[in-house]
């Protein structure tokens, strides 16, 4: 007959096999049917309940059972009592399980759903995506997460040649690879983003080989070759059908071959090779008789003006046919063209093509610039070749800036420009982006050059030969649109003039002679960060400022910071200062340290675009308004400057806001991308009558002259006698500072009220 004890025990053992039997089963009953968590938390009380009083019932019912044992049987009592608790406790972790269940149910429901459909709403899929799958290990069965997933995933086929590649993938920041099987692979999770933003990256393992590719990448590659990558080299996979452009050029869906690209410019010691050796008047080196710009030129011609500052054979700066003292290890400049095919062809090497210079650049398949802000770009001096400070994605150093690289591809039809790209270590930032084309026969201080030799197969057709062409756009015969039309257009730009709210700040650290003003304010439109700005200004007393609004090249997009705004017009602008004109630099929206939606100042013709434009124009327009509020200010006398994208955007603002005297702009011209009508610079132009002064060079490859200088001039809407446009025969896209100041001077000197 069983004891107190004994039935205590059958009971406790009873209860935990059924709850082990039967809350299983409900949790998937109720998961199937979509039961409310609700109805599960109720049963569990229950169960509880009846747990606490079936327990007391037994108890009760032994409590009065003998209290004398022989000894044996209080030993036999002492193991039933841990057996109790036990038990107990194994009850306990049951029903604390299934809670825990409902109440991470409940937090699910509560706060990481909600969290999760905000960040896709706010575009962060990311961040929603990584939440999701770790939720989806607890909660396997959950419909709406897997609805979410849906929502913020795509589906990504990686293939390769050869087959049987070992790929892993990591997503976003996560530290760990994972490793998802060999190629092909036609069915990966990846987050749904667009690849500038870091969502995931892919490993390739093939033989002792590996290869990371940038974030974001994905298709189908071409890896043969990998193994005959030379020392010095990167490799870089072919693909196909490619999607690549510059800013203003689109060069379509290309399909390309795997290569090798070097990851140093060509130096100094290494072209010195070249020079000495004796096949260096080889012509079969050498790819002419070829006419250029309608004169034909000749091997025997051309080898005589390749010569340094003696006569002598090499490099435009060399003497004596020896490059300068202790610069062996700096890339070789002021070579032509023909100069660096020459050598390429002498290393048994190519010059990169347009396209492979893209690819190994990491430009032109997104609108997001790589990290440049370690290049030698807007430098004074050259880097040596193999300095690591600009090492990009692929391990190339010094592939933004440093000297300007020649590619294969001429510049429209004929010979007469061929392809120069990533800026020299003169150039702005925006050098980098932008596609430049130069004379074969240019022998300027930042040419140089770098090689690329082919792996693995070729491509059927050569890229080397194709032209590039910009986007093709007849400004000139383009109708304008009635002034009532436009004034719809105008009214975009309006807003309520309530109070500016201006808090201004000295900034330190400058000459004493100078004044550094930093303002904020409320911005014009709604819902957004305050406008700010910087005025520099020497102390001249008893005399009011005159204001120069400036409007920065393209760079201020792809940088974060301003704080570099100060020093750059200290450096640059100092002879407005000396002469007591007043710089004032309000930070636009999208630029510097506001908040960006533009990722290029190239138009297109979304609606993010149109709207960062007409913020753009609210900035200005409020500036003038602080300017005019401020009693040492001649308000009469505001004008404007702009370079590059800020001449661009002079079609624009100087059309809204009547209240500029006077404008200087340089290299400029209107864009040839399209952007909405509502805010096309062809449009605005024509209704523009400040009196304005643009010095150009005639060849820019931003603006070129025909297509974009000339329609700038011949539809600007001030008159005649308030124009004045310069262009400079043998210059591109940078003015010499001499010319600049004494034009822009005089300019204003022309039009100031005194």
């Amino acid at each position: 007959m069983l004891n107190a004890s004994n039935k205590y025990l059958q009971f406790m053992v009873g209860t935990v096999a059924f709850l082990f039997t039967f809350l299983p089963g409900l949790d998937w009953a109720f998961k199937k049917y979509d039961v409310p968590d609700s109805y599960f938390n109720g049963v569990l009380a229950l169960l509880f309940f009846a747990y606490i009083a079936g327990a007391a019932f037994v108890v009760y019912r032994n409590r009065g059972q003998k209290k004398s044992q022989k000894s044996s049987e209080k030993s036999k009592s002492k193991r039933f009592a841990v057996g109790y608790i036990a038990l107990t406790g194994v009850l306990l972790v049951l029903f604390l399980y299934y809670f825990s269940k409902e109440k991470s149910s409940d937090l699910l429901l509560t706060e990481s759903l909600p969290r999760i459909a905000a960040a896709i709403d706010d575009g962060h899929n990311m961040q929603a995506f990584l939440e999701i799958k770790s939720l989806l290990q607890v909660h396997p069965e959950n419909q709406i997460l897997k609805h979410y997933l849906e929502k913020s995933t795509r589906f990504i086929e990686v293939t390769s040649v050869p087959s049987d590649v070992a790929v892993h993938v990591k997503y976003g920041s996560d530290s760990t690879w994972v490793h998802l099987g060999a190629t092909p692979l036609d069915s990966i999770a990846v987050p749904l983003v667009s690849w500038d933003k870091d969502p995931f990256q892919l490993r390739f393992e093939i033989a002792d080989n590996a290869l990371l590719l940038p974030p974001g990448d994905s298709g189908k590659f071409d890896l043969t070759g990998i193994e005959e990558t030379p020392t010095g080299y990167a490799f870089m996979p072919g693909r196909d059908a490619k999607t690549m452009w510059f800013p203003g050029i689109d060069l379509g869906r290309i399909s390309y071959g795997p290569f090798a690209i070097s990851k140093t410019e060509v130096s100094n010691t290494e072209y010195q090779a070249f020079v000495n050796h004796d096949d260096y008047k080889n012509s079969k080196y050498w790819d002419f008789p070829v006419t250029i710009n309608g004169t034909e030129h000749t091997f025997e011609q051309a080898l005589r003006t390749f010569s340094g500052k003696f006569g002598k054979p090499g490099p435009a700066n060399w003497s004596y046919g020896s490059f300068p003292v202790d610069q062996g290890d700096f890339p070789v400049t002021g070579i032509s063209w023909f100069e660096a095919r020459a050598y390429a062809r002498f290393r048994n090497m190519q010059l990169p093509n347009v396209y492979q210079w893209l690819v190994a650049a990491r430009l032109g398949q997104n609108f997001i610039l790589p990290d440049i802000q370690n290049s030698n770009l807007k430098s004074a001096y050259l880097r040596e070749v193999d300095d690591p400070a600009d090492m990009n994605f692929h391990g190339l150093m010094n592939i933004a800036g440093n000297v300007k690289e020649w590619a294969t591809n001429p510049h429209g039809d004929g010979f007469d420009r061929l392809s120069i790209l990533g800026g020299a270590y003169y150039d702005n930032s925006y050098n980098f982006n932008d596609y430049y084309s130069a004379s074969p026969l240019d022998r300027s201080i930042g040419n140089g050059m770098r090689l690329v030799k082919l792996v693995g197969r070729e491509t059927p057709e050569s890229l080397d030969d194709i032209p590039v062409t910009h986007v093709q756009r007849d400004i000139l015969s383009e109708s304008d649109v009635s002034d009532e039309v436009f004034e719809v257009y105008r009214t975009q730009f309006d807003y309520t003039p309530y109070p500016l709210d201006v808090d201004i700040e000295m900034v330190p650290g400058h000459p004493a002679d100078y004044v550094v003003e930093r303002f904020e304010m409320l911005p014009p439109y709604e819902n957004d960060e305050p406008l700010h700005g910087y005025i520099i200004y020497r102390k001249e007393p008893k005399r009011k400022l005159k204001p120069v609004i400036i409007f920065p090249g393209a760079g201020s997009i792809y940088t974060d910071t301003d704080a570099d705004i100060v020093s750059w017009h200290m450096k640059h602008t100092d002879y407005l200062l000396r002469e007591g004109y007043a710089i004032v630099h309000p930070v636009y929206f999208s630029t510097y340290n506001r908040r960006k939606t533009l990722s290029t100042w190239w138009a297109n013709e979304s609606e993010q675009y149109r709207d960062s434009i007409v913020k753009i124009g609210k900035d200005f327009r409020r500036t003038i308004d602080y300017l005019e509020q401020r009693k040492d200010i001649d308000a009469r006398n505001i004008t404007y400057q702009g370079f590059s994208w800020g001449s661009l955007m002079s079609n624009t603002l100087l059309a809204i806001d009547p209240r500029v005297r006077s404008a200087f702009v340089c290299v400029g011209g209107l864009q040839l991308p399209r952007a909405q009508r509502a805010i096309d610079p062809a449009l605005f132009i024509r209704r523009v009558r400040t009196p304005i002064m643009h010095i150009t060079g005639k060849l820019d490859g931003i603006f070129e002259y025909e297509s974009s200088q000339i329609p700038m001039q011949k539809l600007l809407g001030t008159p005649k006698k308030d124009q004045k446009m310069i262009v400079l025969e043998d210059v591109g896209h940078g003015i010499p500072r001499d010319t600049i100041i004494v034009n822009h001077l005089a300019w204003l000197k022309k039009y100031e009220l005194r």
